[in-house]
């Protein structure tokens, strides 16, 4: 009996052991594992998560447990975090967030009545302009632009392209490469081909829509005056003097949201040897607007071309469903020499209501044009009119809102000349433009 009892004792004992090595190094979960070796919390803390989740198991009941809070004596070491270095493309502004693309296409169905034009005094046609463009910022303080457009690259007052010739291609031609820098508030500098009519105060009667400049254009603004000057290359001549426009304006900005805002101003253009300019006309080699300008026995201009020019115009946006623009400019050329001072003045006027930029929205103008042969040098003088310097006529037009970003218009021209023998003209231009 006491060999029995000292045997079971011997077993109770080696049993014992074996359990009390166990309990002294307990295998530990992975997570926990990691948790101590990354400093979150002791191994005495993992050893107690283990066991109570043991228990938890073999008692059937749920097994969250809730962790012990880390010894306050000793602060946890969070474990070592790399962060990846940014991109290139996320330090800056992506390169293609700066660039815009913009333009517009206009189709174009066009009636004209003119007395001889044809066998019935009646001709049609139909044209297409395109003109698309990409611009960008270089820097806060620079951007440049370049455009394309349609039409005859010797004409620099339309960018239409008839539908004719059949089937022949469309002519595309650089129409804007310009820099132009902002370095602050008060200074606009841009240089290269571009379009002006963003920028200065004149009217289609004076300047074509279509026409863009080559040269320089500085603009400076103090509060509400601005002051516009401008240098342009008109033509290069290796053996004589160039030919070129300087000119400027001043003008004004004053009112209120209740009475309108008023524009004032005048400004000032000398045409420096513009009778290099009507020679290429006279040759063939510039196309768009015939010479409407006097000209002596021997094909010379008449006059000099030093066009004082004074403006108002006023708007009022109070109805943002009818807005009204009404202009008035007038023109006087103090270069006018012999017979060109009885013909040296002229006037614009224009009225404008409504609005197109939504669907629906409707817009109506009415515009008087007068100009005396020798008050606007012909050359990139309203190309619409058929008369260029020399008219005296009228023009209404409706324009309808369609889908986004596309209207319908509507323009009626009766035109004739105000010294030279011409026919009176009548033309209706029916548009669909997408902007």
């Amino acid at each position: 009996m006491k060999r029995r009892m000292v045997e079971i004792s011997v077993i109770v004992m080696l049993l014992m052991a074996v359990v009390g090595v166990n309990a002294e190094e307990p295998e530990l979960d992975p997570l926990l594992e990691l948790l101590v070796e990354q400093g979150v919390i002791t191994r005495e803390q993992a050893l107690a998560v283990q066991a109570e989740y043991d228990r938890r198991r073999a008692a059937g009941q749920p097994s969250i447990v809730v962790p012990p809070q880390p010894d306050p004596a000793k602060p946890a070491v969070p474990p070592q975090m790399v962060e990846a270095p940014p991109s290139e493309e996320t330090k800056d502004e992506r390169w293609y967030d700066r660039i815009d693309f913009k333009g517009d296409l206009r189709l174009r169905g066009e009636f004209f009545w003119v007395d001889g034009i044809s066998s019935n005094d009646r001709r049609e046609r139909f044209r297409a302009r395109i003109r698309p463009g990409i611009y960008t910022d270089i820097t806060d303080w620079m951007e440049v632009g370049l455009q394309v457009r349609s039409g005859d690259p010797l004409d620099p007052v339309s960018d239409n392209s008839s539908f004719d010739g059949g089937f022949s291609l469309i002519p595309i031609s650089i129409s804007e490469g310009y820099a132009a820098f902002h370095p602050n508030d008060w200074l606009d500098l841009t240089l290269g081909k571009f379009d002006a009519n963003k920028k200065w105060v004149v009217t289609d009667m004076q300047w074509d829509d279509d026409v863009t400049v080559e040269g320089a254009m500085e603009e400076l603004s103090f509060g509400p005056l601005k002051v516009d000057l401008y240098q342009y290359v008109l033509e290069e001549d290796k053996k004589t003097s160039d030919s070129y426009l300087l000119g400027g304006q001043v003008y004004g900005k004053f009112g209120s949201d209740s009475v309108g805002t008023f524009t004032v101003g005048t400004g000032f253009d000398q045409w420096v040897r513009p009778q290099m300019v009507a020679d290429l006309t006279l040759s063939g080699k510039l196309h768009g607007n015939r010479v409407t300008n006097l000209l002596d026995d021997e094909e010379q201009l008449i006059s000099d071309f030093e066009i004082a020019n004074a403006f108002v115009t006023w708007s009022w946006k109070k109805s943002e469903r009818w807005p009204v623009k009404f202009s008035v400019f007038g023109y006087l050329n103090t270069g006018a020499q012999g017979l060109g001072k009885e013909y040296d003045t002229g006037y614009f006027v224009r009225l404008q209501v409504g609005d197109y930029k939504k669907k629906g929205q409707m817009m109506f103008r009415a515009s008087r044009y007068y100009s005396e042969p020798d008050a606007l040098f012909y050359v990139f003088a309203q190309s619409d009119t058929t008369m260029a310097s020399d008219v005296d006529g009228y023009r209404f037009d409706f324009r309808l809102g369609y889908v986004k970003k596309s209207y319908f218009n509507i323009t009626w021209y009766h035109t004739k000349t105000v010294y030279s023998l011409f026919q009176n003209m009548d033309r209706l231009q029916v548009d669909y433009i997408i902007v």
